[in-house]
């Protein structure tokens, strides 16, 4: 994954979390492919979350629920899946 998009990226508490990975190299296989494929999400920070043996991918940060959840609603027609998670 790409250190980070700073200038770009939003500042709020809300992400949107796109998987649970039992591996960094997957979690980054699927930012990268997002990042390619969508637009939209080159404006977005990511986020590798460790939780235990997991990494959570998480992108954001918007600055509402209702925004993270508008940006999770346009993911959901191409079959990626996401929930809205708050920092």
């Amino acid at each position: 994954v790409a250190a980070a998009i700073t200038t770009s990226a939003p500042a709020g508490p809300w992400r949107i979390q796109l998987g649970a990975f039992g591996s960094m190299d997957r979690a980054e296989a699927l930012w990268g492919k997002l990042e390619r494929s969508r637009p939209e999400m080159a404006s977005l920070q990511p986020y590798l979350v460790k939780a235990g043996s997991v990494i959570r991918l998480q992108a954001g940060g918007f600055a509402s629920q209702a925004e993270a959840g508008r940006a999770c609603a346009k993911l959901k027609p191409s079959g990626q899946d996401c929930i809205v998670v708050k920092r």
